[in-house]
């Protein structure tokens, strides 16, 4: 267990809703009191500056086993990303090795820790092609930084369930070998088999009592409803509120009565969405669409009262060369994708990569308030809008009320 955190006064901090500089204290690993404080004899003391306070980011949707793979991978004959992606992905797990997994693992950990992620959850592929060789080091690392992260594994079925049998079963391991949570991505397969795909997961999830997050309709097609099926499924299993979809580029291509019909079904389910537009943005969907087609339809989701949050997906692997895993980096590219622009609308899309997505992966979704857990990011900036362009400043990593990390940044000139 981590070692039990000493009391913490910041002084003279911004909060998202309130003009004034406020103290906060911090003790037990929780925020204590929030007003004009005195420090408590043994408080540390941070000096805010007027700095904005606010919750962790949470990164809901990100796949650690790839992460930093992008120099290694080889030449590919494929013209669509899409295919030159998969074969990459075949060719790079096949030849994973314990300790490289585990470097770049961790190096992944370290960057979302120093930008002020508190919570993270990761995909790791379980297949034939690897087994469960890359669950079992990520598990290890996962109780290895307990104390500066918390870190949920979702068993990813990236190649097929239903082409090979034998990939269910190694599901159903996984389960019970480390992984938190059950994934799946119907459009892997052929499309006549997404639909047994899809009934097979939540079949799994029904029987084990594993919470399931699938990847859902990542193609710019209007003929992927598998989100639609995904939620009338969670529905009769009884599942509701225990699902949840990533991706979801196909409602940017649906008219607006399909779309509609789809939305209805995703909120019977209380199924929470997480789009994922940086890595969409490069690979999927039509330049012409009026929505944005890596923020699958985001106006219309968040005012029909949906919850949405926004990952990173892929950092500087065969899916996405870039990626930094920097959640104020994911909120700008979803703001620009999705065209929002205004106050309320960047504050909504904050909320995507905080509040939003820790709903998203079942964390505490308090926010900064008495009571809350102290899991918390201070910006040397007292500005959203810098926080999110990323402008030169500091940024300090609170976990359960310990300093953990941070990242600063400057500029220099002749």
């Amino acid at each position: 267990m981590p070692p039990e955190a000493d009391p913490l006064l910041i002084r003279g901090a911004r909060l998202l809703d309130s003009a004034d500089p406020v103290d906060v204290h911090l003790a037990d690993g929780r925020i204590a009191a929030i007003g004009d404080l005195t420090a408590p004899p043994s408080a540390k003391t941070i000096d805010a500056d007027g700095g904005l306070l606010t919750p962790a980011f949470v990164e809901p949707h990100f796949h650690i086993d790839k992460a930093l793979t992008h120099p290694h991978l080889p030449p590919t004959g494929h013209e669509r990303p899409l295919d030159a992606a998969l074969e990459r992905t075949r060719h790079i797990k096949a030849r994973y090795t314990p300790d490289g997994l585990r470097e770049r693992a961790a190096t992944a950990i370290r960057l979302a820790v120093g930008h002020g992620v508190g919570t993270l959850r990761a995909h790791v592929d379980v297949d034939p092609v690897g087994g469960l060789s890359a669950l079992g080091v990520l598990a290890d690392l996962r109780d290895r930084h307990r104390d500066m992260i918390d870190i949920q594994l979702v068993a990813f079925p990236q190649e097929s369930i239903v082409r090979d049998p034998g990939a269910l079963r190694l599901l159903r391991e996984a389960l019970t070998s480390g992984a938190d949570v059950l994934g799946g991505a119907p459009d892997v397969e052929e499309p006549r088999d997404r639909h047994r795909h899809v009934d097979l997961l939540v079949e799994l999830a029904a029987e084990t009592g594993a919470d399931l997050d699938v990847h859902c309709d990542y193609s710019y097609d209007p003929g992927q409803r598998d989100l639609e099926m995904l939620a009338r499924l969670t529905v009769e299993a009884g599942l509701t509120g225990r699902v949840r979809a990533g991706h979801c580029c196909a409602l940017d291509a649906y008219d607006d009565m399909a779309a509609a019909e789809v939305i209805d079904a995703v909120l019977a389910a209380r199924i929470d969405l997480c789009v994922c537009p940086m890595g969409n943005l490069l690979l999927v969907g039509d330049p012409s669409s009026p929505f944005g087609r890596g923020a699958a339809r985001l106006h219309e989701l968040l005012a029909r009262g949906v919850t949405v949050a926004a990952g990173g997906d892929n950092m500087n692997d065969m899916w996405f060369p870039f990626g930094r895993l920097d959640p104020a980096e994911v909120a700008m590219v979803t703001a620009i994708a999705a065209r929002m622009w205004s106050d309320r609308q960047l504050r909504q899309v904050f909320d995507m990569v905080t509040v939003n997505a820790a709903h998203y992966v079942g964390a505490p979704a308090e926010g900064v308030r008495p009571g809350a857990v102290a899991d918390l990011v201070l910006f040397s900036t007292a500005r959203l809008t810098d926080v999110l362009r990323n402008a030169p400043g500091r940024r300090t990593t609170i976990k359960r009320g310990r300093v953990v990390g941070g990242a600063d940044s400057s500029v220099w000139t002749t």
